[in-house]
Order: C-alpha cells, then sequence, then structure tokens
C-alpha cells in the first residue's frame, strides 16, 4: 500500500509536487505521508528538449532525478553523446526521442551511458559506420561504468562500414545491473559483437538482455561476428549471473556462435532462433542454463541448437526441429583438452540433458565427443546425464560418438534413426512418440504416445514446468512438452511480440480473451489446442472475417459430415476455462453456416469431454448468437483448469466467439460489448482481467519510459504514469469483485483509498488499444517479455 502510495505521489503526468501537495493536504498526517515516502521538492520534474550532443551535455549540468531530456525529431549527424548522470532507482533521469523512431542518428553517431539510473529510450541509429574498435552504444564514459541503466525501445540498423574487418561493437555492456531491451538490431555485416558483456574484472554483472529482435545477419570471415557474448576466456571461471531471455533470433548467420558464453551461471531462455545458422555455444565458464528455448531450422544448412563445453552445465525443456549438424549434432558436447588453458577446451563433466525435444535433424540429435583428436582434445565427457528426451529423427542416427567415465541413461524415447552407440542402453526406449503437428507449428505428442507420464525421473524443480510454461504435475512426460490443459504463456516468438513496439508493421485488431467475475468472453481464434482424432490431415483452421469480432475466426474442415457415435470425430477445438466463483453458467456461441450442409457443429454436455451435442447454426452466412446449455460449477472446481471442446459435425461451419456467463438472458448487444477491446486495456498481466494484479504491475514499473501495455502503459503512449492508473481504476470498478478459490472475496481494486488520501487527479484521457498476437495464442502481444 504504502509503495503504491508514493507512486501516486510522484506522477509526473499529473504535475503533482510537494508544494501543491501541502496547499492541498486536509491535515498534518497527510503532508507527513508526503514525507515519509521520500517525496522531495525535485519530484517536480522537467522536461528539457535538445538538438544535439552539446546540448545535451549543457542540460546534464543541471539535471535532477526524475528530469527527461527529449531529443527533437530529425537526423542527427555524427553526434558523439555523453549521457552521464546519476539518477534513482525511484527517479530515474531519461534520455528519449521527441517522437519514438524520428530521431536518427548516423555518421559516426555513438551514446555513452554512464552513472546510474538512466534510460535511453526511442532512438534509431541507422545508416553510420565508426572507426575499429568502438561502439555504438557503450554502458560507461566520463561517470564511470553504468549501473541500474537501460537502453529500450531502439534500432541500430545496417550501421556498417565499407570494410567488413572493420571491427567494432554494437552494444557493449559494463558495470552491473543494466538492461537492453525491446530493441531490434539487423543488418550487421561487419566483424563485431552484437550485443557483448565486458567483464574487466571477476566479480558479477547481473545484466538483463531481453525481448530484443536480432535478425539478417550474413555469414562472416571468420571468429567475431557472435549475436551476444557474455565475457571472455579470461574471466571465463568467474559467474556473470547474466540472463539472456525472450529474443528473436531470425537469419542470424554470422558464425558457429549465435550467442558466445564465455563465463558462469548465466541463464539463457526461453529465446526463439528461426533459421539461423549457428549455435547457442557454452565455450568457457561453468555452472549455465540453457532452457525452454525453440530452435527452429527450417531446414536451413550450417543450423543446430547447443554446444556444451565445461561443467555443470545444464540444457533443459528446448525444443529443437529440423536443424542441421553444424557442431556435429543438434546437442553437441564437446571433447576436451588435458590440463586446458583459458582459450582451449575444458573437458565437459556432470552436464545435465533432460526433457529436451529433438526432432528432424539432418544429423545426430546428440553428439557425444565433438572435435576429439583436434586442438589438442582428447578427453571424453564425464558425469554427463542423459534423462527423458524425445528423440524423432527420419533417416540420420540418433546418437554418435564415445562416452566418457559415468554416464546416466534414463527414459529417453527415441524413434526413426538408429541409436549407434547407445544400442541395447535400458534408458533408451524405442517407440514412435506419435506426434501431431499442432496449430501453432510445433510437433506434439498425441494423448496416447508412449511420451505420456513415462519421464524415469523428475529432476527435482529442474523441469517443474515445459517448454510452454505449463506446470508439469504427476507423472512427468517426456520430452519438452507436456500434455496439459493449463494456458499456454510462452510460445515460439514473432516479429510481433517483440521489439521496439514504434518499429513493428501494424497489425489488423483481434481482441483478446476476456475473464470477469460474471464468466468469460472467448475469441474462437484463442484456442488451446485443436486435434485431429481420425488422422485425415484436417482440423479447424484461423482465417480473416471482416464482420467476425476481432476480425478471425475457425472454420471447420471440409469433407463430408461426421456422424456420431458410428465414425469417430474429425476435428475438435478446446478452450481452457477457469471460473471465479460458483453457480450455473450458461454458454452462448457466436456462429454461423453458409447453407444446409454447414450449418451444425458438436458441442459438449459437460465439460472435460469431448462434444457430442448436436448444435444448429443460422444457414445463411449470417453471424448469430445462440444460447446454449448451462454448466454448474461447484466450489471445489473455482480456479481449476477446465476445457469446453468443440468438434466438427458439417464442413466449413464457422466459429467465431463464445461466451459463459452467470446471467443466462444476455442479449446479441450484450454479448458483443463484452468484446470491446477497451476492456483489456488495463489488463497488464494478460489474463483477462482487470484487477489488484494489474495494480502491482502498474505500481512495479511506474516512471518507466519505452514502455508496453505489459508493464502497466493502458494508455499506449510509451510512458507508465497516473494516467494509466486513471485508464485501470475506471476500468477495475466496472468488474464485480473477483472471488478467490476458496470463495473469499479478492481485495476490491478501487479500495486504496485514492479520495482518502486526498489526491485529486485531473486529467483527459486519449488512448488508443492495440491488441494483437498470432492466432493460436491465448495471450496478446508482449505477454511473454518482461
Amino acid at each position: 500500500m504504502m509503495s503504491v502510495v508514493a507512486n501516486l505521489l510522484r506522477i509526473r503526468g499529473a504535475h503533482v509536487c510537494l508544494a501543491a501537495w501541502r496547499r492541498r493536504a486536509t491535515s498534518a498526517a497527510l503532508a507527513t505521508l508526503a514525507t515519509t515516502v521520500g517525496l522531495e521538492r525535485s519530484a517536480c520534474s522537467a522536461e528539457i528538449l535538445v538538438s544535439s550532443a552539446s546540448q545535451i551535455a549543457a542540460a546534464l549540468a543541471t539535471v535532477q532525478p526524475g528530469d527527461t531530456l527529449v531529443m527533437a525529431d530529425g537526423v542527427w549527424t555524427n553526434q558523439r553523446i555523453q549521457f552521464a548522470a546519476n539518477g534513482t532507482a525511484a527517479l530515474p533521469i531519461t534520455l528519449r526521442a521527441q517522437t519514438p523512431g524520428q530521431v536518427v542518428l548516423n555518421g559516426n553517431s555513438k551514446i555513452n551511458i554512464s552513472g546510474s539510473h538512466l534510460v535511453v529510450d526511442g532512438l534509431r541509429f541507422e545508416g553510420g559506420a565508426l572507426a575499429a574498435n568502438d561502439h555504438v552504444v557503450e554502458f560507461r564514459g566520463s561517470k564511470g561504468e553504468a549501473m541500474h541503466s537501460r537502453l529500450t525501445n531502439s534500432t541500430i540498423v545496417n550501421y556498417n562500414p565499407a570494410d567488413v574487418d572493420t571491427r567494432y561493437f554494437w552494444v557493449s555492456l559494463y558495470g552491473e545491473h543494466n538492461r537492453v531491451d525491446h530493441n531490434r538490431f539487423e543488418g550487421q555485416s561487419h566483424s563485431g559483437v552484437t550485443v557483448v558483456v565486458w567483464r574487466p574484472d571477476a566479480g558479477p554483472d547481473h545484466h538483463l538482455i531481453d525481448s530484443n529482435h536480432f535478425l539478417n545477419r550474413p555469414v562472416g570471415n571468420g571468429n567475431g561476428f557472435e549475436t551476444i557474448r557474455i565475457g571472455d576466456s579470461n574471466q571465463s571461471l568467474s559467474n556473470s549471473y547474466t540472463t539472456v531471455q525472450n529474443n528473436l533470433f531470425e537469419r542470424v548467420d554470422g558464425e558457429i556462435e549465435m550467442i558466445s558464453n564465455k563465463s558462469g551461471s548465466n541463464v539463457i531462455q526461453y529465446n526463439t532462433f528461426r533459421e539461423s545458422a549457428g549455435t547457442v555455444t557454452l565455450r568457457h565458464g561453468n555452472d549455465n542454463r540453457v532452457e525452454g528455448n525453440f530452435f527452429l531450422g527450417e531446414g536451413k544448412s550450417q543450423t543446430g541448437a547447443v554446444r556444451i563445453i565445461g561443467e555443470r552445465q545444464t540444457v533443459v525443456n528446448n525444443y529443437i526441429a529440423a536443424v542441421d549438424d553444424r557442431a556435429g549434432g543438434a546437442i553437441s558436447i564437446s571433447a576436451g583438452v588435458p590440463n586446458s588453458a583459458l582459450n582451449q577446451y575444458f573437458q565437459v563433466k556432470d552436464a545435465v540433458i533432460a526433457h529436451n525435444t529433438v526432432i528432424g535433424t539432418d544429423g545426430p540429435a546428440i553428439t557425444f565427443d565433438d572435435g576429439l583428436g583436434s586442438s589438442g582434445r582428447t578427453l571424453l565427457a564425464e558425469g554427463v546425464v542423459v534423462a527423458n528426451n524425445l528423440l524423432r529423427n527420419f533417416g540420420p542416427a540418433i546418437f554418435e560418438g564415445n562416452q566418457g567415465a559415468n554416464w546416466t541413461w534414463a527414459g529417453n524415447l527415441a524413434f526413426g534413426g538408429s541409436l549407434g552407440p547407445v544400442a541395447g542402453n535400458p534408458g533408451v526406449v524405442v517407440a514412435d512418440p506419435q506426434l501431431q503437428w499442432g496449430a501453432d507449428g510445433l510437433w506434439r505428442p498425441a494423448p496416447t504416445s508412449p511420451a505420456v507420464g513415462q519421464a524415469a525421473t523428475t529432476l527435482g524443480s529442474l523441469v517443474s514446468v515445459d517448454m510452454d510454461g505449463q506446470p508439469r504435475i504427476g507423472l512427468f512426460d517426456i520430452g519438452a512438452d507436456e500434455l496439459s490443459s493449463a494456458s499456454i504463456v510462452r510460445r515460439p516468438l514473432s516479429a510481433n511480440d517483440i521489439g521496439p513496439l514504434w518499429s513493428m508493421a501494424p497489425s489488423a485488431p483481434m481482441y483478446g480473451n476476456r475473464y470477469f467475475a460474471e464468466g468469460m468472453a472467448l475469441q474462437a481464434e484463442n484456442f488451446t489446442w485443436v486435434s485431429d482424432p481420425n488422422n485425415d490431415g484436417d482440423t479447424w483452421t484461423v482465417s480473416a472475417a471482416e464482420d467476425a469480432l476481432g476480425g478471425k475466426r475457425i472454420l471447420a474442415p471440409g469433407g463430408s459430415r461426421t456422424d456420431l457415435p458410428g465414425q469417430p470425430h474429425d476435428a475438435i477445438v478446446a478452450y481452457e476455462v477457469s471460473f471465479q466463483q460458483p453457480g450455473v453458467y450458461r454458454v452462448y456461441y457466436r456462429a454461423r453456416g453458409f447453407d444446409a450442409g454447414s450449418d451444425s457443429i458438436y458441442v459438449p454436455s459437460a465439460l472435460n469431454v469431448d462434444p457430442t451435442v448436436q448444435k444448429t447454426l443460422s444457414s445463411d452466412g449470417a453471424y448469430q448468437w445462440d444460447a446454449g446449455a448451462t454448466f454448474a460449477i461447484s466450489a471445489a472446481h473455482v480456479g481449476v483448469p477446465l476445457e469446453f471442446r468443440i468438434g466438427k459435425r458439417e464442413q466449413l461451419a464457422d466459429l467465431d466467439a463464445l461466451v459463459l456467463h452467470l446471467d443466462g438472458t444476455l442479449s446479441a448487444s450484450q454479448l458483443d460489448a463484452l468484446f470491446d477491446p477497451a476492456l483489456l486495456a488495463a489488463d497488464f498481466t494478460g489474463d483477462g482481467r482487470t484487477d489488484h494484479q494489474d495494480l502491482a504491475v502498474w505500481n512495479a514499473n511506474f516512471g518507466a519510459a519505452g514502455a508496453a501495455q505489459s508493464d502497466g502503459d493502458a494508455n499506449d503512449d510509451g510512458v507508465v504514469d497516473g494516467a494509466d492508473l486513471l485508464v485501470w481504476q475506471r476500468l477495475a470498478s466496472s468488474v464485480a469483485p473477483a472471488v478467490a478459490a476458496n470463495g473469499a472475496p479478492v481485495p476490491e481494486p478501487v479500495g486504496l483509498g485514492l479520495a482518502a488520501i486526498g489526491i485529486v487527479i485531473s486529467r483527459r484521457l486519449s488512448w488508443t488499444f492495440h491488441p494483437a498476437g498470432p492466432p493460436f495464442a491465448i495471450a496478446r502481444r508482449r505477454e511473454f517479455v518482461t
């Protein structure tokens, strides 16, 4: 509560400062509260318009925490910017574009960020070039190395010299606790790392590199063309604690090491690699983790996944499909050098390779001794655990190489290629995993797959969730994917999920799912899963429709009518539903047929069962809301994920939306209103609700610039401020209080006592909502980033 009040008092957009607060305070206690939460006279922050590097330097002489330097729109040529200042955690100092993406820096322009609590936001470096050994963005300068500072919402595009061998770096991280996020780095063709963590000593770094889009890096002419590098060999035996997560790498082909890990205790997780000719290489350092990444080679030559070197490396929950054998195998375990120097190859010891799914590789799924006999590498890996991996090839050998001492094999499922050196090993079962092609473009085990519930060991909390972020419950499944009806919270990233919001191509509006105390409103295209029970290759598909509520709908497959019970189901689509309170809910369908041969579907008689009840739709091509059956939800089922399944009866039946609601008498206009996208503007957590959890997100990110909706930016102006709070307050107060699973009411979102503390914030709101995302995703854009 106190932190929320503190942020309310610091709302710069509402122009509330200490003097004004004290004039408005109705008691000494309220005035004391302002002092207690740390509101000082300087909290009335300033915005200073600047148009050159020299003007920025002059403004920094008087800048105060909370101030913003606004760079005037236009082309900035040969501007060497020194952004050196000290903000605070509550009041950072920001340097931002007047209009994101409209400040273009070229020539030999660069920026140095030094000091603490600084934010650089919305810049566009394009078409320039630097001299050798320079840095486009450098987290150090006249005030030393940067601390707790950030580069966000910016782009560096084609910032290349004439000579490919001119080596300089695009983003160089120094200091500690810095963040590089929501940027786009495109077209780097010269020698030098795109984003590099420099470690001049052995101390921790705690940097975060997240939600960036790296794309179109052509093949270099040797080493030195990495996309991300964390440390170098000189500090490789110390720990960096850097996290690389939720980034998208597309056609990043510079060299074999897309991510070159050269330090310890780093985490590389939830990234997506598409058509990229390289690997995540654990080149130096120990105790690193590669988890939950999607490696999608798409059959491109020289693609790969993970190279393992060093001790206690962990590779879990990764999905790897259609990659080449860039390093001898999709997962490549290196041979080591005796008494290795820092820049050589340390022996692999005590690695864990578990719960990965590897499908359709052009070489082995796992190779055991890459490089054996070359560069002095004679030591085989020891103490490796290979457990619960699902490995499906279509010809090439699944395993290759020689094992060292004390390997452990358990619960692996392999099919489609020879087992090579592990043939007959009881820790590898040969059986068809029965994979199905999902609407999200991923291969997943069918419910009858021998992977389901057959993991040999749980490996503790190491894999408590699967690649989708779904919890693993009970007997774990083999592979990266757990068969689950829980919400999918992670998926392969696309260009509309990450990078600067201003640089994304506009997308057609797609209203999201919405959950509220009285029920839920679900877009048909936002399904949890689809299936093809009769294995004829057809199932429900997503397509555009101008008269659909969100611009999209799903269509049953073509073909003849499905008649139950004599025939098996042809196609089923399922939605995860979760109720906030017990009661009797009626289902409403917005659907249509186009003639007598497309005007019916199968709907369920209960939750968690296949549909068997025939439902007749309109047959004139017009969407129509029709009320269906009722479903009784007991207190025991509140908050529990359940499934609502719909099946094909006639071809090309069209389903647009469905609603489950405690009010069984809703009109068509009332049902349409439930899909108003404005109702989700303050749903910062992406759970379909506007409640106290969203307030916590707003509070945690208050003052952030270059923000997304998931950060608390309800009005989409790129800043988390008081205007966003007002949107949240209005929307939260329009919804009845939620009820927790134990039946207790969730704290009332508007019960924060805004009126009681005497704050009046007047501001005319003007805002636009921009939901978007792929049709198979439950969540909207940016739910998968922080």
